[in-house]
């Protein structure tokens, strides 16, 4: 069964033409999006885009929602804190500009589209190359060592334990929009290369249809790094995914269990995606 891309067919190998798959893909149907890691990096860079998402950088942060950001603020920094994600991110798109150069001497591939993302990888790779260590200064301010602290204890940011948020939280929202826009300039330029490496990453293979009979697939690959599925919204499970970047086990389990039954044991039909 094949997952790749045939975007490119006259290319020499599918494994080089994948990546200029088209970023973007539509659904005709209503459908819940899953994503499994099959490798510790790729773990990582999951869980970074989703405190991202958490973070909301582009919004304002007042009494209302400044719970939400600082959480998913200090779990940025204690992820980039654990790992050298900076090297991890530089690697991959030093991977990425030799695979762009192989692919630039074929002579039937869209040669404006790879320079389109030569550029992109060069600019996000000389960036990310000139970082410190991320997140370094953040730990000098003020507020944000002693909030950070509050912050894993249950009610811990009330006004009378971090009276220094309580007095930040009543300054005037152009102080805390700069104060924030600070705060994430020391992670941005890490993000902006994060997120193209999943943008290429993700467009390595097309969706197709599979069956899970009986409720389980499981298959063995190529070594893999992310597996994507789309399953109609109709479906009454959820996937549980297993594996390591070569075998993988998808098993769907009952939203609501009869009988003492958890999984789900009718025939499941969804879209699969194998990202190398």
């Amino acid at each position: 069964m094949s997952y790749q891309s045939d975007l490119f067919q006259s290319v020499a190998t599918a494994e080089e033409a994948v990546i200029i798959e088209p970023m973007t893909e539509k659904t005709e149907y209503a459908a819940i999006n899953y994503e499994y890691p099959l490798h510790e990096r790729v773990r990582t860079y999951l869980r970074l885009e989703h405190l991202k998402q958490l973070l909301k950088p582009e919004q304002t942060v007042d009494a209302t929602n400044y719970s939400r950001y600082f959480d998913a603020l200090f779990a940025i920094l204690e992820l980039c804190e654990r790992s050298d994600v900076r090297t991890d991110v530089q690697k991959d798109l030093d991977r990425r500009k030799a695979q762009l150069l192989v692919w630039a001497q074929h002579p039937d591939v869209n040669q404006q589209q790879v320079q389109e993302l030569n550029t992109r990888v060069q600019e996000a790779s000389k960036a990310i190359h000139s970082l410190t260590r991320i997140g370094s200064h953040l730990k000098q301010d003020r507020l944000l060592s002693v909030t950070r602290q509050r912050f894993g204890m249950p009610g811990g940011t009330c006004n009378f334990d971090v009276p220094q948020l309580h007095f930040w939280l009543h300054q005037a929202q152009q102080k805390r929009d700069d104060d924030c826009q600070r705060w994430w300039h020391e992670f941005e330029v890490l993000f902006n290369g994060l997120e193209l490496e999943l943008e290429l990453l993700r467009g390595q293979a097309h969706f197709q249809w599979v069956v899970a009979e009986g409720g389980l697939l499981q298959e063995s690959t190529e070594p893999l790094s992310l597996l994507r599925l789309r399953v109609p919204a109709k479906v009454p499970a959820y996937p549980v995914i297993s594996g390591h970047k070569q075998r993988f086990s998808v098993r769907f389990l009952s939203c609501a269990p009869q009988q003492g039954k958890a999984s789900f044991e009718n025939n499941v039909e969804f879209e699969l995606a194998l990202c190398p």
